[in-house]
C-alpha cells in the first residue's frame, strides 16, 4: 500500500508540474487547432456580436496550406537507416531495418495525425507500444499507436531543453464519464478526497461528479547493474546469467569485460488519483511518448512550439471580414431603399415595412401631391474591400510560406523557373516542420532498436519490409547445429550486437518510382528502340494491373536476345534452355539423317522393284511369243494332218 501511495503522490505531483510547464504551448496550440477545425472558429464572439445579424462568412485558406505541407511531407518521408555498431553485423542490421520499416508502415497514420497537429498548432505525438498479436498468441509485436488528441498527453518538461530521450516520465490520460468508469472498473474507487493521500497535486482535476480521470503513467527508474560481455559477443546483465553461469562454461561461453552502470528501466501504471488500477509490464529504456513539435523557440526561459496558423490568424480574419462585407454589399444592392412620404404608403404601411425582406411582386402606393415612391441609386461596392481582401490573401501566403505555386494555382509567376523558385521558397520557409518530423521518427527508431531484441526474443517468423515495399518472411532466433562442433547456434539472433540509427531524407520510394517512370517514358518517346533496353524497368515503376507479367515477358525477351544481362537465376535458366535447344537440334539432325537413309533405301527398293517388274514383263513377253509360236506350230501341224488325211482318203488337196 505504501508503494501505491508513493506512486500516486509522485504521479499527481509530476502531472501538475508538467501541466504548468506546457500550459502556454497547449493553450496556443489548442486555439490554433480550433481556429482551423471548428465550424465558426475563425470568428470570435466579439466580432460576431459587432456584426449582429450581418453575415460572418469563413473563406478558409489556412486548411489548404496545412494540407499542402502535410501532403508534400508524406510524399517525401524520411526513412530510417540502421547501421551496425559494436559487435553488430550488416545482415542483422538489414533485418532490423526491414522490421522497423514494417513497424513504420503500420504506424504511418499515427505519424500523419501527429504531423498534421504539429503543422496546425505546433504539437502532436505518437505512442510506441507493444502488445500480443492476438488473444491466443504469446508473441508480441511493436505498435506505433495514433494519438487523436495530443492535448491528452503530458511529457517531462525536461525535453524543452534536453533531447527527448532524456524524458523521465510521461502521461497519456482520458477523462471517463463516471458511469462508464464504474462499468469498466467495477472494483475501483470512484470517490475520495485529496486528504486520502499525501499528494501535492491538483486532485480536483482528476475526480468530479461527472468524470474520473484515468492515466497511463510512464516513469523511468534507475538501477545499478553489472554488465558483462560474453565470449559470443552478447552484453548482458550479470543477474540474468548468474543462475546458469556453470552451464555457460560447459558450453564454452566465458565472461569477458564488465562494468557497473546505472541502467534505465521503464515502468507503467494505469491509475487514477485514488489508486493504481494496474501495473503493466514494460521492457524498454525510454518513455515511449514521441512528440512531434512545430517551430520551436524559447522566450525568456519559456518554451513555445507553434504551427503555421498562429502567425496567420489576423490575416485570415481580415480576409474573412473583407469578403463578408463584400458579399453583404452585393446581397443588398438589388434591395436599395425607397424614398416615400407618409401619404404615399398610407393604408399599406405593413407591406412597405417588409418590402426589403419579402419578394412581393406588387407594391401599392398613393399619389401624394402627384408624386410616387422612387428608389435610390444602387450602392457601389468599395474598391477598398477588394484591395483589403487581396492584401490579406498575400499576407496569409507570406506568413505561411504557401503560395499559389505551391498549391498548383496560377500566380503572378510567368515562367517555369519563377514558379519553381516560388515553390522552393515555400519549402525553405516550412523546412523546420519536416526537420522536426525527422527527429521524431529518429527517436521512434531508437525506441524500436531498444525494444526489438526484447520483444522478438523467441524462435518465430517475422515479416520485414523492403525499400520497394515488398514483404519477406524470415526466421529469427532459430537454433541450428554446427556440423563440425556439434554445438547449437542461433541464426538471426537479434540480441547480439549494437545498432544505431541514421535518418535519410528525400523523396519516398513511391515518389521516386513515379519520377523514374515519367523520365523513362520521355526517353522511350524520343527513341522507341530504347524500349527493348528499359521497357521492363518502365513497367516495374508503373503500378499497372498485370504489370508483373509484362515485365517478365519483356525481360525474358531481352535476356534471350542478349540485350539484357541475365542475373544468376536467369543465367542458369538460359543455360538450361541452350542445353535443351542443343539436344533438340541434335535429335533433329539425327532424325533428318535417318530420314535421308530411309529415302535412299526407299529409292533402292523402288529401283529393284522397277528392275523386277521389267524382268517379269520380259519373261511374260517371251512366254507370249512362245505361246504364239506353239499356236502357230499347232496350226501348221493341224493343216498338215488334214492334208494327209485328204490325201489318204483320196480327196483333192485344196
Amino acid at each position: 500500500m505504501a508503494k501505491e501511495q508513493d506512486i500516486i503522490t509522485e504521479a499527481l505531483h509530476r502531472f501538475e508540474t508538467a501541466a504548468d510547464s506546457w500550459q502556454d504551448t497547449y493553450d496556443l496550440a489548442l486555439g490554433d487547432v480550433a481556429f482551423v477545425d471548428e465550424p465558426e472558429g475563425q470568428w470570435d464572439e466579439t466580432s460576431k456580436n459587432n456584426r449582429k445579424n450581418r453575415p460572418c462568412l469563413t473563406f478558409d485558406k489556412l486548411s489548404a496550406s496545412v494540407d499542402r505541407i502535410v501532403g508534400s511531407q508524406f510524399a517525401n518521408m524520411p526513412s530510417i537507416k540502421v547501421r551496425a555498431a559494436e559487435e553488430g553485423d550488416e545482415d542483422t542490421a538489414e533485418i532490423f531495418q526491414g522490421l522497423i520499416r514494417q513497424i513504420d508502415q503500420r504506424g504511418i497514420k499515427a505519424f500523419k495525425t501527429a504531423f498534421k497537429y504539429s503543422v496546425k498548432g505546433g504539437w502532436g505525438c505518437v505512442l510506441i507500444d507493444h502488445d500480443f498479436i492476438d488473444d491466443v498468441s504469446l508473441n508480441q509485436d511493436i505498435i506505433i499507436r495514433e494519438i487523436k488528441n495530443p492535448f491528452s498527453v503530458l511529457i517531462d518538461p525536461v525535453v524543452q531543453a534536453q533531447p527527448v530521450e532524456e524524458a523521465r516520465y510521461g502521461f497519456v490520460f482520458e477523462d471517463i464519464e463516471r458511469d462508464e468508469f464504474e462499468r469498466m472498473y467495477p472494483k475501483a474507487k470512484s470517490e475520495g478526497s485529496q486528504s486520502d493521500f499525501e499528494s501535492t497535486g491538483n486532485f480536483d482535476s482528476w475526480v468530479s461528479d461527472d468524470y474520473v480521470r484515468v492515466a497511463d503513467y510512464y516513469r523511468i527508474v534507475t538501477e545499478e547493474t553489472r554488465l558483462v560481455q560474453l565470449s559470443d559477443g552478447r552484453v548482458v546483465d550479470y543477474s540474468q546469467i548468474e543462475p546458469i553461469a556453470d552451464e555457460l562454461n560447459l558450453n564454452g561461453i566465458t565472461l569477458g569485460k564488465e562494468r557497473r552502470v546505472q541502467m534505465r528501466k521503464l515502468e507503467r501504471y494505469k491509475l487514477t488519483a485514488l489508486e493504481v488500477l494496474e501495473e503493466i509490464e514494460c521492457v524498454g529504456r525510454f518513455i515511449p511518448i514521441v512528440p512531434v513539435f512545430g517551430k520551436t523557440t524559447n522566450v525568456d526561459g519559456t518554451f513555445f512550439s507553434r504551427g503555421i496558423v498562429q502567425k496567420a490568424k489576423d490575416a485570415q480574419k481580415m480576409y474573412n471580414y473583407a469578403r463578408s462585407v463584400a458579399v453583404e454589399v452585393t446581397a443588398l444592392t438589388p434591395k436599395q431603399p425607397y424614398l416615400v412620404t407618409p401619404g404615399m404608403i398610407k393604408g399599406h404601411e405593413e407591406r412597405w415595412r417588409n418590402m426589403m425582406t419579402s419578394s412581393d411582386p406588387v407594391m401599392f402606393f398613393n399619389f401624394d401631391q402627384g408624386q410616387k415612391p422612387f428608389r435610390e441609386a444602387p450602392a457601389q461596392g468599395s474598391p477598398a474591400l477588394s484591395q483589403d481582401a487581396q492584401l490579406a490573401s498575400a499576407d496569409i501566403q507570406a506568413t505561411t510560406g504557401i503560395f499559389e505555386a505551391n498549391l498548383g494555382q496560377q500566380g503572378n509567376e510567368t515562367s517555369g523557373v519563377a514558379i519553381r523558385g516560388r515553390q522552393f521558397q515555400g519549402e525553405l520557409t516550412n523546412y523546420e516542420y519536416a526537420d522536426q518530423l525527422s527527429d521524431a521518427m529518429e527517436l521512434a527508431g531508437k525506441i524500436c532498436i531498444d525494444l526489438i531484441p526484447k520483444i522478438y526474443d523467441t524462435e518465430r517468423q517475422i515479416r520485414i519490409l523492403g525499400e520497394d515495399e515488398t514483404e519477406e518472411v524470415i526466421a529469427v532466433n532459430k537454433p541450428l547445429q554446427d556440423m563440425q562442433t556439434g554445438e547449437f547456434i542461433l541464426t538471426n539472433d537479434l540480441s547480439v550486437g549494437h545498432y544505431d540509427i541514421k535518418m535519410a531524407t528525400g523523396p519516398s520510394f513511391s515518389t521516386r518510382k513515379q519520377e523514374t517512370a515519367e523520365q523513362l517514358s520521355q526517353i522511350i518517346a524520343q527513341n522507341p528502340d530504347m524500349s527493348q533496353l528499359v521497357g521492363d524497368i518502365l513497367f516495374k515503376n508503373l503500378d499497372l494491373v498485370g504489370g508483373d507479367e509484362v515485365i517478365s515477358r519483356l525481360r525474358s525477351a531481352g535476356v534471350k536476345a542478349g540485350i539484357i544481362e541475365p542475373d544468376e537465376q536467369e543465367a542458369v535458366a538460359l543455360q538450361q534452355q541452350m542445353q535443351q535447344q542443343q539436344q533438340i537440334e541434335a535429335q533433329a539432325a539425327q532424325l533428318e539423317l535417318s530420314m535421308k537413309q530411309a529415302e535412299v533405301m526407299n529409292e533402292q527398293s523402288e529401283t529393284r522393284e522397277r528392275e523386277s517388274k521389267a524382268f517379269l514383263n520380259s519373261v511374260k513377253a517371251q512366254l507370249q511369243q512362245l505361246e504364239l509360236a506353239k499356236a502357230q506350230q499347232d496350226l501348221e501341224a493341224e493343216k498338215i494332218a488334214t492334208l494327209r488325211l485328204r490325201q489318204t482318203v483320196g480327196l483333192p488337196v485344196v
